[in-house]
């Protein structure tokens, strides 16, 4: 029983950092109707410029801004000079975006190199025992700010003009700009608020995981895509969802079975979901633009 509920709070705390990965992907479909393959590469790159700075002695707040305003200033480089070009075309930003990944991913390797290092991130070893279950001080604050960071993601798109503009191209982006809305800016704002959730859970990854390596890019890509069709793509509670049960279903798996099998059942948990339920657990209907 203490090792089933150890493990389970371990999938749950893998699964809020997967649901920040999510975000960015769920919020330019729902949008856009694009899937930004960039986007975990953005969160790689984010996250080693703040392991860098940490490493290098900087104050923990300010290697995290760095890293934050890193992804940012990527995400709207990446939209403005490889995505705004081919906008309305359906293959050719899913092709570029591909490229993109790959041109960032090479560039970190020439910076930091393949090897794999530990996350330097202060934190206590201590632990707690809450009935049968051992909590870390890490999974606290992963807790923490994944309920922060969900908050802080239903007031800009519920009570703020910038959400209601988002909705609004989200609807149908031709009447959108129409009527006066600025389609360009709420789509850069898009891209950046998906690359910073992106880095927020690239640095809660390397740092419950204590590790980083320049392949994160594209095993962010892998779980947060998974989660996001899990939880139905475009739908931004649905990518906390799916990334929640990603997370849990992955735990059990490394628990009982074998974390030999991780990429399988993550594959398999795809292509289960695209079969049998396209529109994931939250039912999501993307009308298709013409």
């Amino acid at each position: 029983m203490q090792f089933l509920a150890t493990q389970m709070l371990n999938g749950l705390t893998a699964g809020v950092v997967y649901a920040m990965l999510a975000v960015g992907y769920s919020l330019v479909y729902g949008i856009l109707q694009q899937i930004n393959f960039a986007h975990g590469y953005v969160y790689m790159f984010g996250t080693f410029v703040t392991a860098s700075l940490i490493a290098g002695g900087a104050p923990l707040w300010l290697a995290i801004v760095a890293g934050l305003l890193t992804g940012a200033v990527m995400a709207i480089a990446i939209e403005r000079f490889a995505y705004r070009p081919v906008r309305g075309n359906r293959m050719a930003p899913t092709v570029t975006a591909v490229g993109i990944g790959l041109i960032i991913e090479n560039v970190a390797q020439l910076i930091w190199s393949s090897r794999i290092r530990p996350m330097p991130f202060p934190m206590q070893d201590d632990i707690f025992h809450l009935g049968p279950v051992v909590l870390s001080p890490l999974q606290l604050v992963v807790a923490v700010v994944g309920l922060a960071m969900a908050g802080l993601l239903w007031f800009l798109t519920t009570k703020t003009d910038l959400g209601r503009a988002m909705r609004a191209v989200k609807d149908d982006l031709a009447t959108a700009e129409l009527m006066g809305v600025p389609v360009d800016r709420v789509v850069v704002t898009v891209y950046v608020v998906g690359a910073i959730f992106g880095v927020v859970g690239g640095i809660l990854y390397g740092a419950y995981y204590n590790t980083l390596s320049i392949t994160m890019g594209f095993t962010g890509t892998l779980n947060a895509f998974t989660a996001t069709v899990i939880g139905g793509i475009g739908s931004v509670w649905g990518a906390f969802a799916g990334g929640l049960l990603l997370g849990v279903v992955q735990a059990m798996v490394t628990g009982y079975v074998s974390s030999a099998l991780l990429n399988t059942v993550t594959f398999s948990l795809l292509i289960l979901f695209l079969l049998l339920r396209p529109t994931g657990i939250a039912g999501v209907q993307i009308a298709q633009r013409p």
